[in-house]
């Protein structure tokens, strides 16, 4: 596995690679949302079913725009954002399938706060598939050595960078109900 700079994982991305990067809490797995099979490998390498769609985080409420209607945002999540509250909005009709909830048609999305996040996600042009470094149902990893030896044979790239200082990963809040999930 390969640690390098933001620079070095754009290319990946582009190419359908799965990439690891620091996140405000742990360290995260992320792909292009839009490619389908680059997100299929990310639920292999968690270990986790594919039906169970996965967040996603951007670099600006701007970037979401492909995803939801932004016109449509609550003063709630906007007062959130840029920070570690995830939201799950109501998809556009356009969203690819594997990006929504089943049952309820939302998507799981945050603008981040973290600056690695930003910088890789304002160089890729796009949001990014984030999901917490872990095989599902197991502890979330916070330590690059930690990381390199669950990931080495699965992901070949991590972005280097500290993680922030939260201690667990974002909160996850229904905008139509105002439930707090996670």
């Amino acid at each position: 596995m390969r640690v390098g700079d933001i620079d070095g994982a754009i290319e990946l991305l582009r190419n359908g690679e799965v990439i690891g990067y620091p996140t405000e809490a742990v360290y995260g797995i992320g792909c292009d949302p839009w490619n389908k099979s680059s997100v299929v490998k990310v639920a292999e390498i968690k270990n986790r079913s594919f039906e169970k769609p996965f967040l996603m985080v951007a670099a600006s409420v701007n970037q979401l725009e492909e995803l939801v209607d932004i016109s449509s945002l609550s003063e709630d999540v906007m007062k959130s954002w840029p920070g570690h509250t995830t939201w799950l909005i109501q998809a556009r009709q356009s969203t690819p399938y594997w990006l929504r909830d089943n049952e309820t048609g939302k998507v799981g999305v945050r603008v981040s706060n973290h600056p690695t996040i930003i910088k890789l996600c304002r160089l890729y042009g796009r949001p990014l598939i984030s999901t917490s470094a872990n095989i599902s149902g197991g502890r979330e990893i916070r330590k690059q050595l930690d990381f390199k030896k669950v990931f080495s044979k699965s992901i070949s790239y991590l972005v280097d960078g500290n993680i922030g200082d939260y201690e667990k990963t974002s909160i996850i809040i229904d905008m139509e109900t105002n439930k707090k999930l996670r």
